[in-house]
């Protein structure tokens, strides 16, 4: 079971790896991107050697691949960082950047003479020492241990300040994955002190992981990579997303326009849209739309009734929310002066008088959600449906079935 799932680790790290290069094909490789992919090869393959070297192999052979997984290890925990200096400040970074690579060769160099200091030697899935190689074999796991949580340490820390102050979408989603995963990662290599306990008073340890190291290990890869592999997708996403709000919001503030539209079919630009997207994307769809009901909002004003807001807002009362009752108030306003407008009917005062709507910041998104809000109300409010029957016995006109 173990070593499947030290298999299952390196074949998802692999597959990062492939899947990485996949989304970046035809791209010019910068240095984050070969770093993480780096990173994801060598962290694969310390996976599959450990795990061969524990499945039972000749003596001399399990050694050497024990040695290589090691030194993948620590390999992959210098690529981590320097994708760091990438994601982090541009100031000193090629310094830093050289100050890793040397740091992380020395390490592993230091490490490899340990390891042949230490006398290893394979006994099928363990691997034993003589009496006078413990404290090489204790320095050995010790050095692999604290580099690699210097390394995903700070690369955590760094990922995180990134995340912190972005606003929500994939990136952000796809940091905090890789954040999580990073968290998990280092209780992956705390669990290697364990072993470095075990060999220091025993002279023996296990080849692989342990049946605790070898889940986390797979959910560390899975969550970081998976994390990874979505802030690669954000650019691909976001038009996709961007257009289904779009078709969303354009199907929501439809029944407000076709109303605007029935009384004032003027409203409608040229050349006329019968559907979203014939002409332009849909944003383009939206935005038209949004323009025609504000176009038939003042061509109104002469049909405002001018006590309706007040009613409106007595009506909803202070329980409803400051933003919520604005819309149903302009809502209501809306509905009265369709009403009047049907009939021909105009309220001299309201030039003077008249309703204000509220103000809006003029972008797309926030007046289309303002509008959906407004829709919704005009189309489901009972403040709304009570005002308008009022205004139609105003009129005297007759009553809605």
């Amino acid at each position: 079971m173990i070593g499947t799932l030290e298999c299952l680790a390196g074949t998802i790290a692999l597959g990062g790896a492939g899947h990485r290069a996949w989304l970046w094909r035809g791209h010019q490789l910068r240095a984050g991107g070969f770093s993480l992919i780096a990173f994801a090869v060598t962290i694969g393959l310390a996976q599959a050697a450990l795990s061969l070297a524990g499945s039972g192999v000749a003596p001399a052979t399990g050694s050497a691949l024990l040695l290589l997984g090691s030194e993948l290890k620590l390999a992959a925990g210098g690529f981590l960082v320097l994708m760091a200096f990438v994601l982090g400040s541009p100031d000193r970074r090629g310094r830093r950047v050289q100050w890793q690579a040397a740091g992380s060769a020395l390490v592993m160099l230091a490490d490899a003479a340990l390891y042949g200091v230490a006398g290893v030697t394979p006994v099928g899935a363990t691997l034993t020492v003589a009496p006078g190689g413990r404290l090489a074999l204790a320095a050995f796991l010790l050095l692999l241990t604290a580099h690699s949580a210097w390394c995903v340490g700070l690369f955590t820390l760094v990922v995180r300040r990134a995340a912190r102050g972005l606003d929500p979408g994939p990136l952000r989603t796809g940091l905090r994955l890789v954040v999580a995963g990073g968290v998990c990662g280092l209780i992956w290599i705390a669990s290697g002190l364990v072993p470095l306990v075990v060999g220091l008073r025993t002279g023996r340890q296990d080849c692989g992981e342990d049946w605790f190291s070898a889940p986390v290990a797979v959910l560390a890869l899975t969550l970081g990579l998976g994390g990874a592999s979505l802030t690669a997708l954000e650019s691909r996403l976001t038009g996709p997303v961007r257009q289904l709000r779009a078709r969303r919001s354009y199907r929501r503030i439809g029944p407000l326009w076709s109303a605007l539209h029935a009384v004032r079919p003027e409203i409608a630009l040229e050349p006329p849209i019968s559907g979203i997207g014939l002409w332009g994307n849909t944003e383009f769809a939206l935005y038209r739309r949004v323009i025609e009901i504000r176009d038939g909002q003042l061509w109104l004003r002469a049909h405002l009734h001018p006590q309706v807001p007040q009613w409106a807002a007595a009506a909803c009362g202070s329980e409803t929310g400051e933003r919520r009752r604005a819309a149903t108030v302009e809502a209501a306003v809306l509905a009265a002066a369709l009403e009047a407008a049907a009939v021909g009917h105009r309220y001299p005062r309201a030039l003077a008088e008249g309703y204000v709507p509220p103000a809006v910041p003029a972008d797309l998104d926030t007046e289309t959600a303002w509008l959906v809000m407004v829709s919704e109300e005009f189309t489901g409010s009972r403040v709304v449906a009570e005002i308008r029957q009022r205004v139609r016995s105003e009129l005297a006109l007759p009553d809605r079935p």
